[in-house]
């Protein structure tokens, strides 16, 4: 049974339900997509490449087909972005890869060029107006030392204050040692990592139903998350920034099931010596969570200085209006502020 048509569902973002708050509001999880690069990457494709696709249903292709069909604009064009930021009261959007377009599998002569087609398409998105569009950058993850050179080049030519990675590289998990150059590159850039999953790897009992996006997508997020704590990542680099999109995943709202374990098993304890959840206070937050209890949660669990306004537009799974469900939560008004926009000022270093 559903309450909207979905081809209704598929057109809808905006207007919002709630008045423009007296602040800058900024979304940081948004999605661009360059069709060029996926012109040139096309020959090279193999379906199992890509999970979000390769464990979904015919049903579930279908609809996605449509979908990208009906809304090609608001992944492509900077007016039709704009038009749907002014209804939805948003100010600025952090412009990002689609996940679907990482291209990760891509071999180490036609990777970095595609992120490099990528990363210029969305510098171009930004000059067109720079007062409402903000870059974060794609790098070739699965060739470090490529992604170190591009990295460097994002936050140098480019400019841009972050880059949007997926929560694992072909099925390698972020704490391989591999990627240990690169976490210390973007430490010492001072590049803002926003963890964006581009499916589950492991999604074979989540084809029907939209699984594989509903669960797959968080289960993402807080595998890679929980093995970078575990794996010493965040403690070897405690510089290192990353804003984890979804909420986060489902470890930040049940860390004491991890934390238990620590206490008591010795394998957990081979690279950190101190509780698990004491290094998300280190990371941000999104709010597409759908909830505004949630919201409240993940704000008095690690304050609204690490939680901010995001929408994941323009998917389906994207939050239709979220200064409504920052309204609806149990906040302070500077709480609120903080997180409709006063925390990505600090975190993405916006200038007024």
């Amino acid at each position: 049974m559903t309450t909207e048509p979905w081809e209704a569902w598929a057109k809808r973002w905006g207007p919002s339900m709630v008045s423009r708050p007296p602040v800058r509001t900024i979304d940081v999880h948004t999605h661009l997509a360059v069709p060029e690069s996926a012109d040139i990457t096309r020959p090279h494709f193999q379906p199992e490449s890509d999970p979000r696709t390769f464990f979904s249903s015919p049903e579930t292709k279908s609809l996605n087909q449509k979908y990208h069909h009906e809304v090609h604009g608001k992944f492509t064009d900077p007016e039709v972005r704009i038009a749907d930021m002014d209804a939805l009261g948003i100010d600025v959007q952090l412009v990002a890869m689609a996940p679907f377009q990482y291209f990760y599998w891509a071999d180490e002569s036609l990777s970095p060029r595609v992120a490099r087609l990528q990363n210029d398409r969305i510098a171009e998105v930004v000059a067109s107006h720079p007062g409402r569009f903000v870059g974060l950058g794609t790098l070739p993850m699965a060739h470090p030392e490529a992604a170190v050179l591009e990295a460097r080049r994002v936050a140098g030519q480019l400019g841009f204050p972050g880059i949007e990675i997926g929560a694992d590289v072909n099925g390698l998990d972020l704490d391989d040692a591999r990627f240990a150059v690169l976490w210390a590159e973007l430490e010492e850039l001072g590049l803002v990592v926003v963890l964006h999953p581009a499916g589950f790897t492991e999604g074979r009992r989540m084809t029907d139903y939209y699984l594989v996006n509903v669960i797959g997508m968080p289960l993402s997020s807080t595998l890679a998350v929980t093995r970078m704590i575990l794996g010493g990542v965040f403690e070897r680099h405690p510089d290192l920034k990353m804003l984890v999109v979804h909420g986060g995943g489902y470890l930040p709202f049940y860390p004491a099931r991890t934390d238990h374990a620590f206490r008591h098993r010795p394998e957990m304890r081979r690279h950190i010596d101190r509780l698990p959840s004491d290094y998300l206070s280190r990371l941000y937050f999104d709010i597409t969570v759908f909830d505004a209890g949630m919201v409240e949660q993940l704000v008095r669990s690690y304050g609204a200085d690490h939680v901010l306004l995001g929408t994941d537009y323009p998917f389906d799974m994207g939050l239709p209006d979220p200064l409504a469900l920052v309204a609806e939560a149990r906040l302070t008004e500077a709480e609120r502020d903080l997180v409709v926009g006063g925390s990505a000022t600090r975190l993405f270093r916006i200038e007024n």
